[in-house]
């Protein structure tokens, strides 16, 4: 630890900033990367205040560093483009102040300690958002950018070598030094725990190519996933239909994908051809493929295969997205497969076995989210089911017609669990669990309705969960063995479960729903229950929970794994102590129409500012003219989703989200 002092400053722009501060040691140990922090404050000063023999008239091209820790003052001449982007920051961090009281602020410095290559030029914002005391993170480095430590032996601790190796600035909260210090302290050891991996790759990090097929997700709802792509240094080519948003040139589109090429998306046959047969027609050498959009999983993989390129199995994912072909593979005796009319008229008639119930759910045997999912408490209103949900099935994204030979009219009838409803989000790569986390799934209407007219939509997910270690335990092992027998042994998952005979129920209590102990025993040990296992990401706000609350991003890895990047797949697969409590939530439209307000979450914005420092995230589905359906489908997407943090406890999470709920006000005509 050693004592810094100097003045730097830009005669161009008459600023002049003091720092007082310390350099740490480096920290970190074997794996993961080592690093130094300048901890220091930082604070604007007149120009009378600079002693130096040095003549500071007038220079557009340097920056002046004065180190007042010599004897003398000593000044050094910085070339200003070497600081272009540190000083940027220090000016807008400092501009508040300039004409006011001069208050100082409190910042970190991050400076490697180890050359190498940046494996995410955002890691330090991703890795350091939500922490307490921080108020702003910037990084300065450019995707697979070669960094290394100060200067030479000779003059690596002075002031001006330090600043050069500067990667990254973390501005801490306060206004006086006392609180500054107090802040520096606390954000010191989150510091060491978010930064605990290896953020640095001794292999050269060149640019890879990735084809991305079908995003059917409007951008603001897939923002963060070509964004992480931009930072890994990966260059998409997107793939889809005539007449996309991704395929005009706009300002942002040219940000994150190279090229978008236009294709016939009919999911058929030839669709794999005709994907393998633009890719190799590209003018530059695509490295990977891949999508997030279930009904394109099987084709995009067969298209790599044919490219040979590295993919997940295409026999594996056509497990996945077959919930029939799934069960079979799990738990063959909790469902029934109804293929045809024939079928539905003798379960009609005769004493065909049904899976254990009532209830039972009756559900489409390759689905589209929750769409097309009823729950059911007698045999009557069983075969009613089964013929509304038989006539409506299918993806409905693939653009098939109905008499189509591929087109699938097979409905599902399955068990009912009643226990909790979990998300299970997990990454492998080759057989290894390399994370694994469980969000509590809130109930849906259609969990307390038997008469079918209820849906599963999703209300509320919270994370991390409330359910025992114990019995996350169970969920881990019973789910990471079914996505093996699906034929997984790398990708990223998003399963849903259920736990038999949980020591937990939801349950009023305190003037809210969450998980609670029950008031009796369960009468056996806790097991699972498979509901489904998506293999792609989850949902835009709950990866973004995801990342938030372990700093692990599903999207990121997504990409990763596509292109078969070993180094970094494992390094950004660590997570950092949970960060407090975060929901997610949705909000359904009160009615059906044509939306009115502008903006929404502006509005609430304006109308109460403290209640939205809570939230984190948020998303409207349906913009200014949009028509919105009839809400109480289960077709119609949720009007807006949002993300509540609290660093205090789940109760208090809990609680915002519902005042949020309430306030949330989008006008529909």
């Amino acid at each position: 630890m050693s004592a810094l002092s100097f003045i730097l400053t830009d005669r161009a722009l008459n600023v002049h900033v003091r720092v007082q501060g310390i350099t740490l040691e480096p920290i970190g140990t074997v794996g993961p990367t080592r690093y130094k922090v300048i901890s220091g404050i930082f604070q604007l000063v007149e120009e009378e205040a600079i002693q130096t023999q040095l003549d500071l008239g007038p220079d557009t091209k340097t920056l002046v560093l004065v180190d007042e820790s010599c004897d003398r003052p000593v000044a050094t001449e910085i070339p200003r483009e070497k600081l272009k982007l540190f000083w940027a920051f220090i000016c807008r961090v400092l501009k508040p102040v300039r004409t006011a009281s001069r208050e100082p602020r409190g910042l970190n410095l991050i400076i490697p300690d180890e050359a190498g290559y940046i494996v995410r030029s955002d890691i330090f914002e991703e890795r350091l958002r939500g922490c307490p005391q921080i108020q702003a993170v910037e990084g300065f480095v450019a995707p697979g950018q070669y960094v290394r430590p100060p200067g030479s032996a000779g003059n690596s601790g002075s002031p001006a070598s330090l600043l050069l190796s500067v990667i990254s600035c973390v501005l801490v909260a306060g206004s006086d030094e006392k609180s500054i210090t107090q802040s520096l302290d606390i954000v010191q050891p989150l510091l060491n725990d978010r930064l605990s991996l290896p953020w640095l790759s001794a292999t050269q990090i060149a640019a890879r190519r990735l084809a991305v097929v079908g995003e059917i997700r409007s951008y603001n709802m897939c923002a963060r996933y070509f964004q992480a792509a931009r930072a890994l240094n990966v260059i998409v080519v997107a793939i889809g239909n005539g007449g996309h948003w991704l395929e005009e040139d706009t300002p942002q589109n040219m940000q994150i994908r190279e090229a978008y090429i236009q294709l016939d998306m009919t999911a058929d046959l030839e669709f794999p051809s005709r994907v393998a047969t633009a890719i190799r027609n590209y003018q530059y050498q695509i490295d990977g493929i891949t999508t997030v959009t279930d009904f394109l999983l099987v084709p995009v993989a067969e298209a790599a295969r044919l490219l040979n390129l590295p993919t997940l199995s295409p026999e594996a994912f056509g497990k996945s997205v077959n919930k029939y072909a799934t069960r079979l593979a799990t738990s063959p005796d909790s469902c029934l497969l109804v293929s045809s009319h024939d079928d539905l008229s003798k379960l009609s008639k005769s004493g065909t076995s049904l899976p254990p119930g009532p209830p039972w759910i009756v559900k489409p045997c390759n689905g589209w989210g929750s769409t097309g999912i009823i729950k059911v408490s007698n045999k009557e209103a069983l075969v009613a089911a089964l013929e509304k949900v038989s006539s409506n099935t299918g993806y409905s994204g693939a653009g098939l017609p109905d008499s189509h030979e591929l087109w699938e009219t097979k409905v599902l009838v399955e068990e009912y669990c009643d226990g909790p409803e979990v998300d299970c989000n997990f990454v492998l790569w080759h057989g290894d669990i390399l994370l694994f986390e469980v969000v509590d799934n809130f109930p849906c209407t259609g969990d307390n309705i038997d008469n079918g007219t209820g849906n599963f939509c999703e209300t509320q997910l919270v994370f991390p969960s409330a359910l025992p270690p114990s019995e996350q335990l169970v969920l881990r092992d019973y789910l990471y063995k079914s996505i093996l027998r699906l034929g997984f042994r790398s990708g990223v998952f998003h399963a849903e479960a259920r736990v038999r005979q949980s020591s937990r129920e939801y349950r009023n209590g305190d003037g809210s729903m969450d998980l609670r102990l029950k008031s009796t025993a369960a009468s056996q040990e806790p097991g699972a229950f498979l509901i489904e296992i998506n293999a792609r990401p989850p949902g835009y706000l709950d990866s973004f929970a995801s990342a938030f609350v372990h700093g692990v991003d599903l999207n990121a890895l997504h990409i990763l794994i596509a292109l078969e990047d070993d180094i970094r797949v494992q390094a950004l697969s660590k997570t950092y102590r949970e960060n407090g409590h975060l929901v997610v939530a949705a909000i359904e439209a009160e009615r059906s129409g044509i939306v009115v307000s502008d903006d929404p979450w502006q509005d609430l914005e304006q109308k109460n500012p403290e209640l939205m420092s809570n939230v984190v995230q948020n998303v409207m589905t349906f913009q200014k003219g949009d028509r919105v359906d009839d809400p109480h489908l289960d077709t119609t997407l949720w009007l807006s989703g949002f993300t509540v943090y609290s660093p205090e406890s789940r109760a208090q999470a809990l609680k915002v989200c519902a005042q949020v709920i309430a306030e949330f006000h989008c006008e529909i005509a």
